[in-house]
C-alpha cells in the first residue's frame, strides 16, 4: 500500500503573473468581449496572446526604433 498523498492544489508556477497593468476599452470592444466570453473565450488568456503576437511580429521594427533614439556613438 502506498503512504503517498496526492494534492488538489495547483502546484506553485514561478512564471505567475506579478505585474499588473490598467487599460481601458471601447463600447465596442466591451461589446465584442462580451461576445467572446459567450463562445468561452478566456479574455485575459485572449488579450495576452494578441499582445504576445504583436510584440512577435514587429519587434524587429520596435528594436529598430529604438537604436535609432539613442545618439550615434551609442549605436
Amino acid at each position: 500500500m502506498c503512504n503517498k498523498i496526492t494534492s488538489i492544489m495547483p502546484k506553485f508556477v514561478d512564471y505567475q503573473y506579478k505585474y499588473k497593468k490598467q487599460i481601458g476599452f471601447t463600447k465596442q470592444q466591451k461589446e465584442t468581449f462580451e461576445v467572446l466570453k459567450k463562445h468561452n473565450v478566456n479574455i485575459n488568456q485572449f488579450i495576452r496572446q494578441a499582445i504576445k503576437e504583436k510584440l512577435q511580429r514587429d519587434w524587429k521594427q520596435i528594436k529598430e526604433e529604438k537604436n535609432n533614439d539613442l545618439p550615434y556613438n551609442l549605436r
